[in-house]
Parts: C-alpha cells; sequence; structure tokens
C-alpha cells in the first residue's frame, strides 16, 4: 500500500483536509500520529500540533509530552500542549478515565482550533480503531449509527487515516524509520479494548484473511445507511417557526414500520434517552406531557403533533466553571478561558483580557448586563462607575446595549465588561501568581 498516495484518494474522496487550509494536528507520540504527521508533512499540508498530557502515567506522561514538543520544532509547526487532572475531572463528574480524557481532550481541541483559525482538527484514528470501536458498541448494546465505528468526519473532527490498518501504519514507519513512543496501557488486557485487540481480534483475522477489507466495507456502508436513514428522517421535522418550536406531525411517524426506533433516531440527537421514548410512545394519545433533557431540550406532546423547543435558548444566565475551557451564549458568542504563564504579553485588543486568577471565585456567571451595574474600570484609579453611565461615555446605541455581556465573581463584583473593559480589583499585579486569559469571540 502506497500510504501517500491512498491518503490523498480517501481525503479528496471524504473531503477531509483543505486544500491551503490549516490542520490542527492531534499528537499523543504514538505511532499512529506520528506517521499522519510525516504525511501531512509530505503533501506540504499546513498544520500545527497539539498534545494533552492527561497526568495518567507520570513520567511516562511527560516522556510523550517531551517528544511531541520535539517533533512540532523539527516540523516547525506551532504546538499547544495542556496538561489535565483527568482523575480528578473523572470522580467529580463519575466518568471513566477514558471517558474524561476524551471529554477534557475534544473541548479542548476545538477552543484552540476556533481560536487559532484552523479548518479541522485532524486525528491519528485508524481502520483497526474503528472496527474495535464497532465491536466495544456490539458488546455493550448499540443502534445503527453505533454499529457504523468511527465516523471519518465529526464536525470539525476529520480522520483521514481510517482506511488504514495498524499493520500498514506500521510498516510505513519502519520503512521511512520514524521514531514513536509506545503506550504502557496499550498492553494492558483489563481495558475492554485492549482485550478485544489482543484477544478477539487476532481470532477473527484467523476464520479470514481479508476480514479487514470486508470489515472496511461493512462499515462503510453501515455509515452510510445511517446517513440516509438521518436524512430522510430530519425532513420528518417542520421547519422551526419564529419562536424556535419544531413541530413533528405525529402521522409522519405513525407511518414508520418501527415506531419507537424511528422516534428514538429523531429525539436521540437533542439529548432524549430511550427510556424517555419508550414513555413518549406509551403517553402518545396524552395531551400535554412532558419531557426534558439535560441539553435543555422539552418536548410537549400535543393531539396531533410533537412540540420541541430549545428552554436554554431563552437562557441569559450562564456559570463557568474553573475547568471551563469555553462557554457559548445564546446569541451564538463564545468565551475562551486559558491558563497563561506569569509574564504573558497583555492582550492589546479589548476582545482579549488577563487577569488574576487567584482572586477569582467560581463559579463565576456570564449574564447580560443589568441597570444599577457598577464596576471600577481599568484606569480610573478603583473609582466606581455605572455601567450605564460607561455605555453613555463608549457611544453606544440602545441596541448595542442590549448585547452586552458581563462575567461576574462569585461575590457578586464584575470581573469584565466583556470585549470592553477589565474591573480595576481582578488586573494583573506584579504579585500575582497565576493568570487566565480571557478572549471574547462574537457571533
Amino acid at each position: 500500500m502506497n500510504l501517500l498516495h491512498e491518503i490523498e484518494s480517501f481525503a479528496y474522496a471524504h473531503n477531509l483536509l483543505p486544500v491551503g487550509g490549516r490542520v490542527l494536528l492531534a499528537v499523543s507520540g504514538g505511532v499512529d500520529s506520528i506517521v499522519l504527521t510525516h504525511l501531512l508533512g509530505q503533501r506540504k499540508q499546513a498544520f500545527g500540533i497539539i498534545h494533552c498530557n492527561f497526568r495518567l502515567r507520570g513520567e511516562e506522561s511527560d516522556g510523550d509530552e517531551a517528544f511531541v514538543r520535539e517533533l512540532a520544532k523539527s516540523w516547525d509547526a506551532p504546538f499547544w500542549v495542556q496538561h489535565f487532572d483527568t482523575r480528578k475531572y473523572a470522580a467529580e463528574n463519575g466518568l471513566s478515565i477514558q471517558m474524561a480524557a476524551r471529554e477534557l481532550r475534544y473541548r479542548w481541541f476545538e477552543v484552540v482550533r476556533e481560536a487559532h483559525g484552523f479548518d479541522c482538527i485532524a486525528t491519528g484514528h485508524n481502520l483497526n480503531d474503528s472496527v474495535e470501536t464497532a465491536l466495544l458498541h456490539l458488546v455493550r448494546g448499540t443502534g445503527l449509527t453505533g454499529l457504523g465505528g468511527i465516523p471519518v468526519r465529526n464536525r470539525h473532527i476529520v480522520r483521514p487515516l481510517l482506511f488504514a490498518t495498524r499493520a500498514a501504519i506500521l510498516a510505513y514507519a519502519q520503512a521511512q524509520r520514524l521514531t514513536w513512543r509506545e503506550d504502557s496501557s496499550n498492553a494492558d488486557e483489563h481495558y475492554t479494548r485492549n482485550a478485544l485487540r489482543h484477544r478477539v481480534l487476532p481470532q477473527l483475522e484467523s476464520l479470514n484473511p481479508a476480514f479487514w477489507e470486508n470489515a472496511a466495507e461493512t462499515l462503510r456502508r453501515l455509515r452510510a445507511s445511517d446517513t440516509n436513514l438521518q436524512h430522510l428522517l430530519k425532513n420528518l421535522w417542520e421547519t422551526a417557526d419564529e419562536t424556535g418550536v419544531m413541530r413533528l406531525q405525529k402521522s409522519r411517524i405513525e407511518a414508520l414500520p418501527a415506531l419507537p426506533d424511528g422516534l428514538f433516531d429523531l429525539l436521540q440527537p437533542f439529548g432524549f434517552t430511550g427510556d424517555q421514548v419508550l414513555q413518549i410512545v406509551s403517553g402518545w394519545q396524552k395531551t400535554g406531557q412532558e419531557w426534558d433533557t439535560p441539553s435543555g431540550y422539552r418536548l410537549v406532546m400535543d393531539r396531533d403533533v410533537l412540540l420541541l423547543t430549545n428552554r436554554e435558548t431563552q437562557e441569559e444566565l450562564l456559570p463557568v466553571q474553573a475547568d471551563d475551557l469555553m462557554v457559548r451564549t445564546p446569541d451564538g458568542g463564545r468565551l475562551l478561558l486559558t491558563q497563561t504563564a506569569p509574564g504573558a504579553v497583555f492582550p492589546t485588543a479589548p476582545e482579549s483580557a488577563l487577569v488574576d486568577a487567584d482572586i477569582l471565585q467560581f463559579p463565576l456567571l456570564l449574564r447580560r448586563w443589568r441597570p444599577g451595574d457598577v464596576f471600577q474600570p481599568m484606569g480610573m484609579g478603583g473609582q466606581h462607575q455605572k455601567l450605564q453611565d460607561f455605555f453613555t461615555n463608549q457611544k453606544l446605541s440602545r441596541l448595542e446595549k442590549e448585547k452586552i455581556w458581563v462575567l461576574e465573581n462569585r461575590d457578586q463584583h464584575i470581573v469584565w465588561i466583556v470585549g470592553m473593559r477589565l474591573d480595576n480589583r481582578f488586573k494583573v499585579r506584579s504579585e500575582t501568581c497565576k493568570l487566565l486569559k480571557l478572549t471574547w469571540i462574537k457571533h
């Protein structure tokens, strides 16, 4: 297999790597991400490198970080690294270590991508990974989407190596005399994925020498069938009205031969569970019943129609936790929070600010400004000023003032008039040890 030729064909067929664009490359240090880096370098693709240190393997994790840092230097590529207390995050959120790492990783990747203008985030997942994922889903219970394995694209995440087996990737690395890091946890068969990798898959290969080719084609067909199904089901929803309410005529869903499964496919993207769908079906004729999701969606049963609304689009009190990397506002804005080392260059644009993180009391609150709000603007020697007067001095129109957000400390002191002016009480001082960079990206 000519891996460079194959990745060109695969990326072109799935529109994965933008010509003339910039790719944020997730590099762990393992052979997959190292080969992907080499291939993108060979095709003269502009890329930056991002790495996560999950602090799970002690010196080995630090060694991975140092290795990837040097790799970025060798390619003259911009480099970002973030340390996570993964075990603490997993415990606080009731997640497995693997799921916690996944959440932390992808959330941070998207923050960096948006902040630095990358077109996409490329990971080194391969065909073996996708087959393992499909089998894991099968073991745990899944639907058509889960049986398709790892998607080639998921919004800004792209996987240009998903066509290649691990053996082909290893052969390329050896032929090119590349060096990489081995993750010792990959040998631990206490993890279900590793047990599948080391015990089950070799047995399947022994049953059919063409196993990987057949598996790749099967996953492709399952993903295509799922895409077609989702396209057809999506068209069952009526276009949202001016208040944001979406409608689903009961008669249209009743025409499906498997109503509960079709309804689950329609509602699952909004956060509704299988149990909720069964409740909805059992109460199909009970007008006025409601079901909510943690993500803010509400489904209301009417006589002839299901009504779907998003309560969070009306919410304008947004908590900001200490481990948040990005908070989205209902109007499409994004507040980015980045830990910064002492000595960082102070932002000159009003869209960014450096604050003394030790003074912050979490959770912060991102909210609309209110009449009567007062703060201590930077540059006024600690004097107080009403926000109404500040806005008048800035010559803001009434409509412009209605769009202003403020970031509030837990003690109710305003930290930042978002995108405009920092409060003097939270400025960085000579004795400041811990800095937080705030960046506002308008819709």
